[in-house]
């Protein structure tokens, strides 16, 4: 009988400094602004962790 092996699914994440994602266009200028004072300097961040802050700040608004 045959075995299958699985291949690894390792993905890995871009992962962007504050500076890259308060100056991305990918976000709104409020949304920036949540960003610059939300986010750590030296830190990496990705794509979903900044949209997640961004949820987390605005709360139901």
């Amino acid at each position: 009988m045959a075995t299958r092996r699985k291949k690894s699914a390792t993905k890995t994440v871009a992962k962007y400094g504050k500076d890259s994602l308060v100056k991305s266009a990918g976000f709104k200028p409020i949304e920036r602004d949540i960003l610059s004072l939300k986010l750590e300097d030296n830190v990496l961040y990705s794509l979903d962790e900044a949209k997640k802050v961004i949820k987390e700040t605005k709360g139901g608004i």
